[in-house]
């Protein structure tokens, strides 16, 4: 009879989706991601993370088993997003990071959030963090009317390049 009920137990954990478990510790990144495009499509915490049973059942004692760092997220986000970790990875941001340099440059969650998107004026935001003074030329009227200048107006999204 025990083992029946272990391994009942055993199965409703392995089919409880990896946000249920992760909830009651991380309710306020599970609540985020909740509202992102990767949770709409069934992108669950495991997908980033891992299993990380060890680190649920110590109550947190014991890292996950992935925390992807400036230098790891291209990979990981590039296991779905391949195109773009490429374009990343050639940018100037890219081997900023990949090259682990003193000076800083994004990744991947600078201008993504961890467990939440950013809105397109946040993302700007980060931008001006080490680019506060825009050059002469990023500061002209935008070609169409009420359109509103910003940098992914003219500058790739994951190269930065300007765009011709």
């Amino acid at each position: 009879m025990i083992a029946l009920l272990l391994f009942l137990f055993t199965i409703s954990l392995s089919a409880q989706k990896s946000h249920d478990f992760c909830a009651p510790c991380h309710a306020g990144q599970t609540t985020e991601f909740k509202k992102h495009k990767h949770f709409a499509q069934n992108v669950s915490c495991d997908a980033c993370h891992g299993a990380s049973k060890e680190h649920g059942e110590a109550a947190g004692a014991i890292a996950p088993e992935k925390v992807a760092g400036p230098v790891e997220q291209p990979d990981t986000c590039g296991g779905c997003h391949s195109a773009q970790a490429k374009e990343y990875k050639e940018s100037e941001h890219g081997k900023l990071v990949l090259a682990r340099s003193k000076q800083k440059g994004p990744y991947c969650t600078t201008c993504h959030c961890n467990h939440a998107a950013l809105a397109p004026a946040a993302i700007e935001q980060q931008c001006k963090r080490c680019h506060p003074s825009l050059p002469q030329a990023c500061q002209a009227a935008p070609q169409a009317t009420g359109a509103r200048v910003g940098c992914a107006n003219c500058h790739g999204k994951h190269t930065m390049l300007a765009r011709k």
